[in-house]
C-alpha cells in the first residue's frame, strides 16, 4: 500500500523535530515546509495539525507553528509515566519472549544509532523493543510518543548500553525485579 503524502511530510517534520533541525524558537509555516519538499499546503497541513494534536507542535494562527517546549516537570512526568509502562513492558517480556527473542535485543553492539523510524535512536529502538515482546500493541502505541517526546530533550545523551546489556541479562536470567530496577534506573528526570 502506497503511502499517504501527508504521512511522508508528517515523518519529515517528526524526524526534525526529534533530530533538532527545528528549534523551539524557530517558527514554522506550511508555506515554508510545502515548499521544502515541492508540495501542495493541504498534506503538510493535515501533518502539522496531527503532529500538533500529539503534543509536538504549538499552533498559532496566522504565524506558523512552534516546537512544543515541555517544562522540567512535564518532562519529569513524561518519565513517571514511562518508567511504569516500561515495567510492565519487561515483566510481560519475560514471561512471553524467547531466549532468542531477549538476546536480540542487543542490536546496539552492532548498530550505530541506526533509525528505522523518523528521528528513532538506539535508546528509542532499545525500549521499543522491549515494549513490542511485551506483546501489547496498546502499550507499543501510548509508549511510543512518550519515548519521542522525552528524546528531544536528549536527558541522557548518549545511550548506556552498558546499562542495556545489564537490562538484557536480567531478562534472559528470568530475573523481573531486576530487569526492572535496571530499567527504571534508565529512565532519567531531569
Amino acid at each position: 500500500m502506497k503511502e499517504k503524502l501527508s504521512d511522508i511530510i508528517y515523518n519529515a517534520i517528526l524526524k526534525d523535530i526529534v533530530t533538532g533541525v527545528y528549534t523551539s524558537r524557530d517558527f514554522i509555516s506550511e508555506a515554508q515546509i510545502a515548499a521544502k519538499y515541492g508540495v501542495s499546503k493541504a498534506p503538510v497541513k493535515e501533518a502539522m495539525h496531527i503532529l500538533a494534536s500529539e503534543g509536538f507542535l504549538v499552533s498559532y494562527p496566522k504565524r506558523g507553528y512552534m516546537i512544543n517546549v515541555y517544562t522540567v516537570e512535564e518532562i519529569n512526568k513524561i518519565q513517571e509515566v514511562r518508567r511504569v509502562l516500561e515495567e510492565l513492558a519487561v515483566r510481560k517480556a519475560i514471561a512471553l519472549a524467547s531466549d532468542e527473542e531477549l538476546s536480540a535485543l542487543r542490536f546496539y553492539r552492532k548498530e550505530n544509532e541506526l533509525q528505522y523510524r523518523p528521528g528513532e535512536t538506539i535508546n528509542t529502538k532499545f525500549h521499543m523493543g522491549i515494549a513490542k515482546l511485551a506483546g501489547n500493541s496498546f502499550l507499543e502505541e501510548t509508549l511510543y510518543p512518550l519515548l519521542l517526546k522525552a528524546s528531544v530533550y536528549n536527558i541522557t545523551g548518549k545511550p548506556d548500553v552498558e546499562n542495556f546489556d545489564h537490562i538484557v541479562d536480567a531478562m534472559l536470567a528470568r530475573d523481573a525485579d531486576q530487569a526492572a530496577k535496571c530499567l527504571i534506573d534508565d529512565i532519567c528526570f531531569m
